[in-house]
């Protein structure tokens, strides 16, 4: 087929264009550690392409190509959208499982696993967050420790299997008997372990001054039956200010009584 000089002149514009793309390229990978100087150079590659497409419509090389490579391109952007509603398909998954997994969380997590530092018996005071990185026995035995520090005699862990709700007892100066039901839970303590100790506090251990401690304080319903039963509650607020020193008795507003006299 005879070259028109309408092929001609495409042919010559295509050449010149390619060669335009190849420099415009070389000086773009020069030049990108500038973003500006980087810019200007993509901004003169896409001005090249449009040249370089309108300097293929003129041939029939142009034609060639785009009758060829029409279907690779429909294939690729079939490629593409798949690509794109897999990921899609994905991230709505993904997103949608972690909303499920925020609204079953409980609103207090569990205490880390206690470091080996907290055993490391501290006589004058405890801070709460030691009682929150304890684990439940040593919870118990800093609780020990603070009956101890503040005088009480014999005070002992006495919690485990079969304690029947005693996890620590000691005597107060006056011989009276202090017991101690340790709670280290996530949550807030409710009414039926109250209502448990209450059931086994005096009867069983002979107790003076049941107490009850949680580390995340009592609900309402809990609260109010150890009122009505005289039983004492060590909340958060009171477990602080135990910790940092204040004797028991004064944080549960007990009268010590007359000291003993030697």
């Amino acid at each position: 087929m005879a070259q028109t000089p309408h092929d001609e002149g495409g042919g010559l514009a295509l050449l010149g264009g390619l060669v335009a793309l190849g420099t415009v390229i070389q000086t773009a990978a020069w030049m990108w550690g500038h973003p500006l100087a980087a810019a200007t150079a993509l901004t003169g590659a896409a001005v090249v392409l449009l040249g370089l497409r309108q300097a293929l419509r003129r041939t029939s090389l142009g034609l060639l190509l785009r009758r060829h490579l029409h279907p690779l391109w429909a294939l690729v952007r079939e490629g593409i959208s798949a690509r794109l509603v897999r990921a899609r398909t994905t991230l709505t998954a993904a997103v949608t499982d972690r909303i499920e997994q925020w609204a079953h969380e409980p609103l207090r997590r569990d205490a880390p696993a206690e470091p080996a530092a907290s055993y490391v018996r501290r006589p004058h005071d405890h801070t709460l967050e030691a009682f929150q990185a304890a684990t439940p026995v040593r919870f118990e035995e800093m609780c020990r420790e603070l009956l101890e520090r503040d005088g009480f005699a014999n005070a002992k862990r006495v919690g485990g299997a079969g304690d029947l709700g005693a996890d620590v007892v000691a005597d107060d100066h006056l011989g009276r008997r202090v017991v101690l039901q340790c709670k280290r839970y996530a949550n807030a303590v409710g009414s039926e372990a109250v209502q448990k100790f209450n059931g086994t506090a005096r009867p069983v251990h002979a107790a003076a001054v049941p107490v009850v401690v949680a580390l995340n304080g009592f609900t309402d319903p809990a609260a109010d039956f150890a009122n009505q039963q005289g039983l004492h509650l060590v909340d958060r607020e009171r477990l602080a200010r135990w910790g940092a020193g204040r004797h028991l008795y004064d944080v549960l507003e007990i009268e010590r009584g007359p000291e003993r006299r030697t």
